[in-house]
Protein backbone atom coordinates (compact mmCIF):
# COMPACT_ATOMS: atom_id res chain seq x y z
CA UNK A 1 0.00 0.00 0.00
CA UNK A 2 1.27 3.56 -0.64
CA UNK A 3 3.46 4.52 2.32
CA UNK A 4 1.92 6.57 4.41
CA UNK A 5 -1.71 6.05 3.82
CA UNK A 6 -3.40 3.61 6.54
CA UNK A 7 -6.13 1.60 4.80
CA UNK A 8 -9.00 0.52 6.93
CA UNK A 9 -9.69 -3.27 7.95
CA UNK A 10 -12.06 -3.72 4.96
CA UNK A 11 -10.21 -1.55 2.43
CA UNK A 12 -7.13 -3.77 3.61
CA UNK A 13 -9.63 -7.04 2.94
CA UNK A 14 -10.43 -5.64 -0.16
CA UNK A 15 -6.85 -5.23 -1.10
CA UNK A 16 -6.34 -8.68 -0.37
CA UNK A 17 -9.45 -10.26 -2.56
CA UNK A 18 -8.31 -8.21 -5.38
CA UNK A 19 -4.61 -9.83 -5.30
CA UNK A 20 -6.18 -13.23 -4.89
CA UNK A 21 -8.21 -12.66 -7.92
CA UNK A 22 -5.44 -11.61 -10.24
CA UNK A 23 -3.07 -14.37 -8.83
CA UNK A 24 -5.44 -17.22 -9.38
CA UNK A 25 -6.48 -15.98 -12.81
CA UNK A 26 -2.21 -15.61 -13.60
CA UNK A 27 -2.15 -19.54 -12.30
CA UNK A 28 -5.04 -20.63 -14.15
CA UNK A 29 -3.73 -19.57 -17.50
CA UNK A 30 -0.48 -19.42 -16.65
CA UNK A 31 0.60 -22.22 -14.20
CA UNK A 32 2.50 -21.65 -10.87
CA UNK A 33 5.80 -20.92 -11.97
CA UNK A 34 5.02 -18.85 -14.79
CA UNK A 35 3.19 -16.57 -12.52
CA UNK A 36 5.59 -14.04 -11.09
CA UNK A 37 4.90 -11.26 -8.13
CA UNK A 38 5.73 -9.08 -10.53
CA UNK A 39 2.71 -9.52 -12.91
CA UNK A 40 0.44 -9.85 -9.71
CA UNK A 41 1.74 -6.60 -9.01
CA UNK A 42 1.03 -4.97 -12.46
CA UNK A 43 -2.51 -6.19 -12.72
CA UNK A 44 -3.34 -5.19 -9.37
CA UNK A 45 -2.66 -2.03 -10.32
CA UNK A 46 -0.04 -1.83 -7.47
CA UNK A 47 4.25 -1.56 -6.69
CA UNK A 48 5.59 -4.89 -5.88
CA UNK A 49 7.02 -3.17 -2.77
CA UNK A 50 2.89 -2.66 -1.74
CA UNK A 51 2.22 -6.01 -2.96
CA UNK A 52 4.83 -7.11 -0.22
CA UNK A 53 2.90 -5.33 3.03
CA UNK A 54 0.23 -8.28 1.78
CA UNK A 55 1.67 -11.25 0.99
CA UNK A 56 5.66 -11.78 0.88
CA UNK A 57 5.11 -14.59 -1.55
CA UNK A 58 2.87 -16.69 -4.14
CA UNK A 59 2.85 -19.00 -1.72
CA UNK A 60 1.32 -17.02 0.64
CA UNK A 61 -1.19 -15.82 -1.41
CA UNK A 62 -2.39 -19.15 -2.75
CA UNK A 63 -2.83 -20.68 0.54
CA UNK A 64 -3.86 -18.08 2.33
CA UNK A 65 -6.79 -18.13 -0.62
CA UNK A 66 -7.74 -21.77 -1.14
CA UNK A 67 -7.80 -21.94 2.67
CA UNK A 68 -10.41 -18.75 2.90
CA UNK A 69 -12.18 -21.11 0.23
CA UNK A 70 -12.38 -24.26 1.75
CA UNK A 71 -13.04 -23.09 5.61
CA UNK A 72 -15.96 -20.78 4.08
CA UNK A 73 -17.54 -24.32 2.25
CA UNK A 74 -16.65 -26.49 5.48
CA UNK A 75 -18.95 -23.93 6.92
CA UNK A 76 -21.74 -24.42 4.67
CA UNK A 77 -21.63 -27.95 5.13
CA UNK A 78 -21.77 -27.52 8.61
CA UNK A 79 -25.08 -25.95 8.30
CA UNK A 80 -26.69 -28.33 5.60
CA UNK A 81 -25.70 -31.35 8.43
CA UNK A 82 -27.25 -29.13 11.13
CA UNK A 83 -30.80 -28.83 9.11
CA UNK A 84 -30.62 -32.19 6.81
CA UNK A 85 -31.47 -34.94 8.58
CA UNK A 86 -31.41 -37.76 5.66
CA UNK A 87 -27.69 -39.06 5.05
CA UNK A 88 -28.57 -39.16 1.71
CA UNK A 89 -30.30 -35.31 1.04
CA UNK A 90 -27.27 -34.26 3.14
CA UNK A 91 -24.81 -35.69 0.45
CA UNK A 92 -26.20 -33.99 -2.17
CA UNK A 93 -26.91 -30.84 -1.16
CA UNK A 94 -22.89 -30.66 0.51
CA UNK A 95 -22.47 -32.02 -3.49
CA UNK A 96 -24.40 -29.48 -4.70
CA UNK A 97 -21.89 -26.62 -2.29
CA UNK A 98 -19.11 -28.35 -3.76
CA UNK A 99 -19.99 -27.64 -7.36
CA UNK A 100 -20.78 -24.10 -6.60
CA UNK A 101 -17.20 -23.38 -5.38
CA UNK A 102 -15.76 -20.89 -8.08
CA UNK A 103 -14.04 -22.33 -11.10
CA UNK A 104 -11.10 -20.30 -10.40
CA UNK A 105 -10.28 -22.21 -7.07
CA UNK A 106 -11.03 -25.34 -8.40
CA UNK A 107 -8.69 -25.09 -10.90
CA UNK A 108 -5.73 -24.02 -8.68
CA UNK A 109 -6.85 -27.08 -6.16
CA UNK A 110 -6.56 -29.12 -8.71
CA UNK A 111 -3.16 -28.00 -9.73
CA UNK A 112 -2.21 -28.63 -5.84
CA UNK A 113 -3.24 -32.04 -6.05
CA UNK A 114 -0.67 -32.91 -8.98
CA UNK A 115 1.49 -29.82 -8.62
CA UNK A 116 2.31 -28.95 -4.38
CA UNK A 117 5.11 -29.98 -4.51
CA UNK A 118 6.28 -26.79 -5.98
CA UNK A 119 5.37 -25.04 -2.60
CA UNK A 120 7.13 -24.84 0.59
CA UNK A 121 7.16 -27.33 3.06
CA UNK A 122 5.24 -25.10 5.45
CA UNK A 123 2.40 -24.77 2.98
CA UNK A 124 2.39 -28.03 1.68
CA UNK A 125 1.45 -28.96 5.48
CA UNK A 126 -1.27 -26.19 5.71
CA UNK A 127 -3.07 -27.00 2.34
CA UNK A 128 -2.85 -31.02 3.30
CA UNK A 129 -4.63 -30.08 7.09
CA UNK A 130 -7.35 -27.92 5.32
CA UNK A 131 -7.80 -30.43 2.50
CA UNK A 132 -8.31 -33.16 5.26
CA UNK A 133 -10.62 -31.41 6.97
CA UNK A 134 -12.89 -30.30 3.40
CA UNK A 135 -12.99 -34.38 3.03
CA UNK A 136 -13.48 -35.63 6.50
CA UNK A 137 -16.43 -33.58 6.68
CA UNK A 138 -18.10 -35.28 3.89
CA UNK A 139 -16.54 -38.36 5.18
CA UNK A 140 -18.62 -37.97 8.43
CA UNK A 141 -22.03 -37.64 6.48
CA UNK A 142 -21.21 -41.23 4.44
CA UNK A 143 -20.44 -42.74 7.72
CA UNK A 144 -23.36 -41.35 9.71
CA UNK A 145 -25.86 -42.91 6.43
CA UNK A 146 -23.49 -46.51 7.24
CA UNK A 147 -24.28 -45.94 11.41
CA UNK A 148 -27.54 -45.77 10.57
CA UNK A 149 -27.93 -48.28 8.23
CA UNK A 150 -29.08 -46.30 5.40
CA UNK A 151 -25.42 -47.08 3.18
CA UNK A 152 -24.08 -49.99 2.98
CA UNK A 153 -20.72 -50.31 5.00
CA UNK A 154 -17.62 -48.97 2.22
CA UNK A 155 -14.37 -47.32 2.07
CA UNK A 156 -15.82 -43.97 3.03
CA UNK A 157 -12.64 -41.63 3.04
CA UNK A 158 -12.09 -44.15 -0.71
CA UNK A 159 -16.03 -42.31 -1.38
CA UNK A 160 -15.19 -39.41 -0.49
CA UNK A 161 -11.93 -38.75 -2.81
CA UNK A 162 -14.09 -40.24 -5.77
CA UNK A 163 -17.04 -37.93 -5.24
CA UNK A 164 -15.08 -34.95 -4.72
CA UNK A 165 -12.95 -35.81 -8.36
CA UNK A 166 -16.41 -36.56 -9.77
CA UNK A 167 -17.21 -32.97 -9.86
CA UNK A 168 -13.84 -32.07 -11.29
CA UNK A 169 -15.02 -34.55 -14.07
CA UNK A 170 -18.10 -32.89 -14.62
CA UNK A 171 -17.03 -29.27 -14.82
CA UNK A 172 -14.11 -29.50 -17.34
CA UNK A 173 -15.54 -32.39 -19.36
CA UNK A 174 -14.85 -31.83 -22.80
CA UNK A 175 -18.66 -33.71 -23.84
CA UNK A 176 -21.04 -32.25 -21.59
CA UNK A 177 -24.37 -34.59 -21.41
CA UNK A 178 -26.19 -32.16 -19.63
CA UNK A 179 -25.64 -28.96 -17.25
CA UNK A 180 -23.39 -29.67 -14.42
CA UNK A 181 -26.36 -29.79 -11.86
CA UNK A 182 -27.87 -32.59 -14.05
CA UNK A 183 -24.72 -34.28 -14.18
CA UNK A 184 -24.29 -34.18 -10.64
CA UNK A 185 -27.52 -35.35 -9.70
CA UNK A 186 -26.65 -38.32 -12.19
CA UNK A 187 -23.32 -38.96 -10.43
CA UNK A 188 -25.12 -39.17 -7.08
CA UNK A 189 -27.58 -41.65 -8.65
CA UNK A 190 -24.93 -43.95 -9.79
CA UNK A 191 -22.91 -43.53 -6.65
CA UNK A 192 -25.57 -44.21 -4.16
CA UNK A 193 -27.66 -46.24 -6.58
CA UNK A 194 -25.42 -48.21 -8.52
CA UNK A 195 -25.91 -48.84 -12.21
CA UNK A 196 -27.55 -52.44 -12.21
CA UNK A 197 -30.92 -52.79 -12.64
CA UNK A 198 -32.27 -53.08 -9.45
CA UNK A 199 -29.73 -51.62 -7.64
CA UNK A 200 -28.26 -55.11 -6.89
Amino acid sequence: MPKGIMLTPEQQEARREEIIGVTLRLVAENGFQKTSMREIAVLANMGKSSLYDFFKTKDEIIVYAVEKIIEETIQKFQRIIADESSPEQCLRKIMRKHLQVPKQYRTVLMWLNTESDHLEEEYRKRLKAMRYKYQDIIKSVIENGESAGIFRKTDAGLLTRLLINSVMAIVYTSRPSASPETMLDETMNIFLHGIMNGGE
